[in-house]
């Protein structure tokens, strides 16, 4: 698990350090905690790469609001958890969906209670990708990506947000990944997520509204994991 503390507090942010290294030692769980004095050192490159967010509203260069909002447009699924003096402007959170606040001094009963909820919230979660953007990466849950195609040594991510293009894995490492997830591939350029598919038609599949061709020699297995997807 990767956390992000972005607080100016010195002391603050060595205490939330400590409290992360406790709860890794009592649960197991791995956690690499990374720590920024301020909002736009921490936005800037963006890798889309944490599970969770500690956020300081009262920060020097970018309020803890607007640095959310900044956030949100890079990362739509990192847990964000505000931290603040004053109890009054945590209730800005529902407006970049915020999983909670801690009023300071934050104690560590306190921050077990919100990583177990995470925890558990993770579980949950679908796999999920880093894809490229202008200025550093957003990350997509699994469930928003509608199919994955390839062309030469490039990968294009269709999903419901746009289309996003990298140089990736090979298609073979990306469906042994996957296939546990919910999605089979159809012919060698794609792999589809099944909860997308709505018909078949000979060898065409209906995958949120486009066509794609299903190869001979994959039909069978894909049909299989297309049923088996509905039970």
């Amino acid at each position: 698990m990767h956390a992000a503390i972005v607080e100016d507090d010195k002391k603050a942010a060595e205490q939330m350090a400590e409290h992360l290294r406790r709860y890794a030692e009592e649960t197991g769980e791995s956690i690499v905690s990374s720590t920024f004095d301020t909002a736009l050192s921490f936005l800037d490159g963006y890798p889309a790469i944490y599970d969770v967010v500690f956020m300081d509203i009262e920060l020097p260069d970018l309020n803890g609001i607007e640095a959310a909002r900044r956030l949100r447009e890079l990362d739509g699924d990192v847990f964000l958890i505000f931290v603040t003096n004053m109890a009054k402007y945590a209730i800005n959170g529902y407006e970049v969906n915020a999983l909670d606040y801690f009023l300071k001094p934050v104690f560590y009963s306190d921050l077990k209670m919100r990583m177990e909820r995470i925890r558990q919230a993770k579980s949950r979660d679908a796999y999920s990708f880093a894809l490229p953007v202008q200025g550093g990466a957003h990350r997509f849950s699994a469930d928003k990506v509608v199919y994955i195609e390839s062309s030469g040594h490039n990968l294009t991510f269709h999903t419901v947000e746009g289309d996003y293009t990298m140089r990736g894995p090979s298609m073979r490492e990306l469906e042994k990944q996957l296939n546990a997830h919910g999605f089979a591939r159809c012919n060698t350029c794609y792999i589809v997520n099944l909860r997308y598919c709505k018909a078949v038609d000979g060898f065409l599949v209906n995958v949120n509204g486009e066509e794609l061709q299903i190869s001979r020699s994959r039909k069978k297995e894909f049909m299989s994991a297309l049923t088996g997807s509905f039970r």
